[in-house]
């Protein structure tokens, strides 16, 4: 029986590290969890034939997510500027303030009604904690149209089709007039149609994708990397190892960390440790060993339990595991050489192969992603040209018989 550790407050953490932005939209693939969405009307009259829809399988552009506000319809009732709306909001799992959110990141279509305008009224953005519930965002709003207090008009033009548009704003540099420590209750995407003198309704149906919300969290923990290798050898013993971190501001004084190892979907290896961790602080875990005993797809899976916790994208990362036998003598130990040197934005990698053998180099990100690969032979150096961000990744060199596995860190 392996003895779990326990990382006291204020004596194990490696380093005090800047506060980093998390996701404070809780589950950023939205489809495991969208009850904690709410979509409300927001008619003056009745009947209100606006939907709004935390699913929508019939448009998205990333995949994770694709929210509704549909105001296509006209309402049977007619009045000067009548208004017909429908929100979808999700509250805030604690009270944030204004100083607490860096920026919004979405992404939006906009599908106008059949020979009728469209309104190009829609919002994204927050409700203060008052009765009132009042707030400020981002809307794309009909310049016939005003009295809107405390929202920005983005400029950027939504072309009045299918096309998806990326938009990343900045709040702090765009709400400067708001009071920073103001108190916000929830997060709304909001979609209107109107009624104009013209006696035409102006409605659409507007899409949002992919919403991250970046700010900093008082009760967040997370994996941030698996520093455990990718390859098993039968009979050798594999050590699950992550460097996890705390990513709030307030300490957290206990929280579980969890390793997995999963056979297509069969859980065949379980180990958690119970843990501490003081605000902004990064620790490692290591978990009781496993080891394989028959070739398989293996996924190793590491993640964090805390309640409460503001940020769930960061709460798990995985990577498969490359199962490779019983690793066979080596009669020339310089035969198979492989060297990585990182760079700015790339990684410089000198191999060297048998003659006569070919060999395949392949680059990984921590997370265990594939996101290079080339074939190899004899000996000579090479560059991966993906773009690169900041980060550790890994290289790998395969041949027949032998495979190297080398660590790079890339720092912009």
């Amino acid at each position: 029986m392996i003895m779990k550790r326990f990382s006291l407050l204020v004596l194990l953490p490696l380093a005090l590290c800047a506060l980093e932005r998390v996701n404070l939209i809780k589950n950023a693939s939205f489809e495991r969890e969208d009850s904690i969405w709410i979509v409300e009307s927001g008619a003056l009259l009745e009947p209100n034939p606006a939907v709004g829809t935390t699913k929508d399988s019939l448009k998205s552009t990333t995949g994770l997510f694709s929210a509704s506000a549909d105001t296509r319809e006209a309402p049977s009732w007619h009045v000067f500027l009548g208004e017909d709306s429908v929100a979808i909001r999700q509250e805030f799992h604690t009270l944030k303030k204004l100083a607490d959110l860096d920026s919004l990141c979405w992404y939006q279509s906009i599908l106008p009604r059949t020979n009728c305008y469209t309104s190009n009224y829609c919002l994204v953005g927050f409700t203060y904690a008052d009765p009132e519930r009042n707030g400020f965002g981002y809307g794309f709003i009909n310049p016939e149209y005003s009295g809107v207090d405390n929202w920005i008009d983005i400029p950027e033009k939504i072309s009045e089709d299918t096309t998806w548009q990326y938009f990343e704003k900045s709040l702090q540099k765009d709400f400067m007039g708001i009071d920073p420590q103001r108190k916000l209750a929830s997060f709304v995407l909001d979609g209107w149609g109107v009624w104009f003198d013209d006696n035409v309704w102006r409605g659409q149906k507007v899409y949002w994708d992919d919403v991250r919300l970046m700010g900093y969290a008082d009760y967040d923990v997370g994996v941030k990397e698996i520093l455990s290798g990718d390859s098993l050898r039968e009979g050798t013993a594999y050590k699950p190892e992550a460097r996890i971190k705390n990513f709030g501001r307030e300490n957290a004084p206990e929280f579980h960390v969890i390793a997995e190892v999963w056979e297509e979907e069969t859980r065949i290896y379980y180990d958690s440790l119970p843990w501490s961790l003081a605000g902004d602080t990064e620790d490692i875990a290591s978990f009781a060993d496993f080891t394989p005993d028959h070739p398989a797809s293996y996924i190793l899976a590491i993640r964090t339990v805390m309640e409460p916790d503001e940020s769930d994208e960061d709460d798990q990362l995985s990577k498969p595991l490359i199962y490779t036998g019983i690793e066979e003598p080596v009669t020339h130990p310089d035969a198979i050489t492989l060297q990585v040197r990182s760079f700015t934005d790339l990684l410089c990698v000198s191999y060297s192969i048998p003659q006569g053998q070919q060999g395949t180099l392949t680059l990984y990100d921590a997370a265990g992603r594939r996101i290079e690969r080339m074939n190899v032979r004899g000996s000579g150096s090479t560059e991966f040209t993906s773009a690169l961000s900041s980060g550790v990744y890994f290289v790998r060199l395969e041949t027949g018989q032998t495979t190297i596995t080398k660590k790079a860190v890339v720092l912009r």
